[in-house]
């Protein structure tokens, strides 16, 4: 096949296309969803297809097909070189700024991941099994369990790129993912617990993270919320969890810093490279190449070797995150931080594994040396707006804090506020980074993987208030929750 795409470049390049690039993938992959002990689904499918982009003057274009016959490969590069073409003679085109590519060099290489266990020499049976030991132990948890559902994914895939620069890389890699949901009921009190596990690796995962125990947390943080009270309202002091700190750098900072938009207008980060727009102690990256992570990759899909990126360090905006083209017109290094969904999407500007790094606090001196305040744990879903800068959150559940001692549980805990005035607000970085929360991130409609590591963090003032009560915040999500 390296012949045929290589000669299907070649000819829409004699026509006179600047630049073109081509993902030919091939999947497999399993799903199990179980809900109330009924299987909703069972399946094992393959799906393969090929994306084709072609630049033309200044303008892309993008065809996808699921046909990856040689007579097909052709037809799929000449609709790109056409949508290309035809865009170009718009208005719109003539009068936009000049793309510029920044530039890559050639590379060949194939990469295969090899998994301790290959998900493919799993029985589907065996997989079942688990899914349903899981569903016991929560349910068997505790009696105020009312429903508890499943979601169960693996796979694993056959990706070749290659582009007019001369990179054709081949990568072959498994992936495994599984969530459990529970639902606890007590009167007319509804409250929900959620856990999952998941990396780029094979199905040793979800055996070493023990499918029981992951249920029994869900469970568990469903129960214990069930007599939590309501928090106090205002401004407060607030200390994050590594899960809460994760996913908040995640949506507040992480989408800021995509390039393409502060290229759109769309980030409070545009023109801020050099300023210190944090707490001098917070450091912030992406890291795509944490090895058994759910953001893991080794190329992204503009066949970019991934490697870490900087985004704050000790407080200052340091680098966006970047495809190719936004490096190219920002006169900036590309950051390996194009990604599609599949070869029927376009590449993005994504996150991967967002990384915030380890201060010199304890939990214990953060708490301690609080008056007042709220320890929120993890994140039940929430609303970014990039372009104004703004955030709302709600946490998974929360303590108070009355004088350095937790008091109260507390639930339905929803924080609000300025990106940028709380990251000035933090005052104290931990010394306890681990993994945290672990997700698909959505952007424009695709969806892809993503994990945060982080340590306990404390902001000094953030406005705490009573969120929709659980009884309406119940969803079925995939992911964290609305993204930007």
């Amino acid at each position: 096949m390296e012949e045929e795409l290589k000669k299907a470049i070649d000819f829409v390049v004699s026509k006179n296309a600047k630049y073109a690039d081509v993902r030919l993938e091939k999947g497999y992959a399993t799903v199990i969803e179980l809900r109330d002990d009924v299987l909703r689904e069972m399946s094992y499918g393959i799906d393969q297809g090929i994306g084709v982009r072609v630049l033309y003057k200044n303008s892309w274009g993008f065809s996808s097909s699921n046909d990856v016959s040689k007579p097909n490969l052709k037809d799929t590069f000449e609709d790109a070189l056409n949508i290309s073409r035809a865009l170009s003679l718009s208005e719109a085109d003539k009068k936009a700024e000049a793309v510029k590519i920044a530039d890559a060099g050639q590379r060949s290489d194939y990469f295969k991941l090899k998994p301790k266990i290959n998900p493919e020499d799993v029985g589907i049976e065996e997989k079942k099994r688990l899914v349903k030991e899981a569903y016991k132990a929560a349910k068997k948890h505790s009696p105020y369990i009312k429903t508890v559902s499943i979601l169960y994914l693996d796979g694993y895939e056959e990706k070749v790129y290659a582009n007019s620069d001369g990179r054709y890389i081949v990568m072959e890699t498994p992936a495994v993912f599984m969530r459990v949901r529970a639902v606890a009921r007590k009167g007319n009190v509804l409250q929900e617990g959620v856990e999952s596990i998941g990396a780029v690796a094979g199905f040793e995962v979800i055996e070493e993270e023990n499918p029981e125990v992951v249920g029994v947390k869900a469970a568990d943080k469903a129960v214990r919320l069930l007599d939590a009270e309501l928090p106090p309202a205002g401004e407060l002091p607030v200390i994050m969890d590594n899960k809460l700190t994760g996913v908040f750098m995640h949506e507040a900072l992480g989408h800021s810093a995509e390039a393409d938009h502060v290229l759109y207008g769309e980030s409070i980060l545009k023109g801020k490279l050099g300023d210190e727009i944090a707490y001098e102690g917070l450091t912030v990256a992406d890291d795509p190449t944490i090895e058994n992570s759910h953001g893991y990759y080794k190329y992204d899909d503009e066949g970019m070797e991934s490697k870490r990126t900087e985004i704050i360090k000790n407080g200052v905006l340091v680098s966006y995150l970047h495809t190719r083209e936004t490096a190219g017109r920002l006169e900036a290094v590309p950051t390996s931080n194009a990604r599609a969904a599949d070869y029927s999407e376009v590449p993005l500007v994504r996150m991967s594994n967002t990384v915030i790094e380890e201060g010199g606090w304890s939990f214990d001196e953060m708490r301690e040396s609080m008056p007042f305040g709220i320890y929120a744990k993890g994140m039940r879903g929430g609303q970014v707006d990039t372009v104004r800068g703004e955030f709302q959150f709600s946490a998974e559940e929360a303590f108070l804090i009355e004088k350095g001692v937790l008091s109260k549980r507390l639930k339905n805990v929803s924080l609000s506020g300025r990106t940028l005035a709380v990251l000035k607000n933090i005052d104290a970085v931990g010394n306890d980074k681990k993994r945290g929360s672990i997700g698909f991130c959505g952007k424009d409609g695709q969806e892809v993987p993503v994990s945060e590591y982080a340590p306990h963090v404390r902001v000094k003032r953030i406005l705490v208030g009573g969120a929709v009560s659980a009884q309406n915040s119940v969803k079925n999500e995939e992911g964290y929750g609305n993204k930007a």
